[in-house]
């Protein structure tokens, strides 16, 4: 009687491990699934791209906001099926498999958790496959081409400086397209959320995808915050393979780039970049940093200086109408100092978790991310116009342009793609454009822009892999299509990751 009971207890404890195996490794995978409806359901066009290049970055910065609400999404939910999961597969008691009863319901239970797992399985790789194109993305890590090393066009052998050094504003409005214009004055909406900025593109230069106000084109590499500042200040997209060193465990962030703050700071510019989240957040701070040597006010600062409280630790940052503010005194004291200055700044409000209305906030709109949009629409037009107010204004070039589209994905859900751009807007600028409207164009094409706005010469009117807007030279998204752009910016490149990522002797 013993020995029957010592094999039956080492039996029944392999079974019960074996169920504690496959609940942990279901957990997982109902992980995996939560986490992808989270993500699909939080961001608009998330691609992998991004996604590889936050992961080789630290998370110092990240919204703790944003981390518990993308945690408590996948773990709960995640538990709960493990735990519905652990009941399907757990073994019966001791003694039960003796009864044919109790057998067939284990057989059925076996069927009915393997089924569950497989079709789990499909629906992942199908969400996965749908949203983030990763078949796609992996082909293109074994993909290698000489796109890049043929088109790049180097800033050192092209380009002249003006004698006449003008300051520069640039203003990056967190996720604001031309789209949330009303669609008399070129967007998609029946009232205009932006009609500040769409006076301000009426009254200055616009580069336009139509006939009206319009803007540029989200593109991989340049679809995301830190994307599109690299993609505008250096003219080339932003990606880091995925065999790649990882960014955080090197103290250098694309050496071998030459940025528009590197070219500025070599003609005596003073750079200064202010942003109200915390600018470690991917890589930006290492960015401005080293490429630049930008002077860097951001939420840290402001909590050192004691101009905010704690009480923004959960969050992103503090808000826009402190940022301007602090902006207007940056720039009244870089105006004073005999030295040409490069102001970069960096909005906030419109980011896509934040629900939340500031106390500027109208109450126009049915939803707070509208009131949020035309609240930065206001802040913003009235910041330029006491810009064009100040006596440093004249010798000033000031640029407004939005980052990316917006990642709110219930703001936009029955505009097409093709319909929706970014906003941009270019004050100032010494150079009168030949051609704004039905232009196809990219950030990377802001690069050049930006610096023949400052009146740079540039022979070729290429930079990078950017074409100068206000020559009749066509864009490489108008020669080869957006389309088209958009998957060479995938590929791999050997030049690419040898020159501007590891920075080898041989490009030196």
């Amino acid at each position: 009687m013993n020995s029957q009971s010592d094999e039956i207890l080492p039996q029944e404890s392999s079974l019960k491990r074996r169920a504690v195996l496959k609940i942990f490794l279901f957990f997982v995978l109902a992980c995996a699934f939560f986490l992808t409806i989270w993500a699909i359901t939080t961001y608009d066009s998330l691609n992998m791209t991004e996604i590889i290049f936050h992961l080789r970055l630290p998370a110092t910065g990240t919204s703790n906001e944003l981390i518990f609400d993308g945690a408590f999404s996948t773990v709960v939910p995640a538990a709960l099926a493990a735990t519905l999961f652990g009941i399907l597969v757990w073994p019966p008691a001791e003694g039960s498999q003796s009864s044919a009863a109790a057998l067939r319901k284990t057989k059925w239970k076996n069927y009915l958790s393997k089924g569950i797992v497989i079709i789990l399985v499909l629906v992942e790789v199908f969400l996965v496959q749908c949203n983030l194109d990763v078949y796609g993305y992996v082909k293109a890590q074994f993909t290698y081409s000489n796109f890049i090393a043929k088109i790049y066009v180097d800033p050192e052998d092209v380009l002249q400086a003006p004698k006449d050094k003008r300051n520069l504003v640039f203003i990056y409005l967190e996720s604001i397209e031309s789209t949330f214009m009303d669609k008399d004055s070129g967007g998609s909406f029946d009232q205009n959320r932006i009609p500040g900025l769409t006076q301000l593109a009426e009254e200055n230069i616009n580069f336009s995808h139509h006939e009206k106000i319009g803007g540029f084109r989200n593109s991989s590499g340049t679809s995301w915050t830190a994307g599109a500042i690299f993609g505008a200040t250096t003219g080339l997209p932003l990606k880091m393979p995925i065999a790649a060193k990882g960014l955080s465990k090197i103290e250098e962030f694309f050496p071998g780039v030459t940025s528009l703050g590197d070219i500025l700071e070599e003609e005596g510019y003073t750079n200064f970049l202010m942003m109200g989240s915390d600018s470690t957040f991917a890589g930006k701070r290492m960015y401005f940093d080293q490429h630049g040597d930008y002077l860097i006010k951001d939420l840290r600062w402001a909590e050192k200086a004691g101009l905010v409280t704690k009480d923004y630790e959960g969050k992103w940052g503090f808000e826009d109408y402190k940022l301007y503010e602090f902006a207007k005194l940056e720039l009244t004291r870089l105006a004073s100092i005999e030295k040409p200055f490069a102001f970069t700044m960096l909005t906030l409000d419109t980011h896509f978790e934040n629900d939340d209305v500031c106390e500027c906030c109208p109450d126009t709109f049915d939803d707070n991310y509208s009131n949020n949009v035309a609240c930065a629409d206001k802040q913003a037009s009235d910041f330029v116009s006491w810009l064009q107010e100040q006596d440093f204004y004249e010798n000033t070039t000031v640029i407004v342009v939005g980052d990316h589209l917006t990642m709110n994905n219930e703001c936009c859900t029955d505009i097409p793609d093709e319909e929706r751009a970014v906003y941009n807007c270019f004050l100032n600028a010494v150079e009168e454009p030949v051609n704004t409207n039905n232009r196809e164009f990219m950030a990377t094409d802001l690069f050049p822009s930006t610096l023949a706005a400052l009146g740079y010469r540039i022979e070729g009117d290429r930079l990078g892999l950017g074409t100068n807007l206000f020559s009749d030279k066509e864009t490489l998204a108008e020669e080869l299509g957006v389309e088209e752009l958009d998957e060479r910016f995938i590929d791999r490149s050997h030049y690419y990751e040898d020159r501007f990522i590891y920075n080898y002797e041989r490009y030196r």
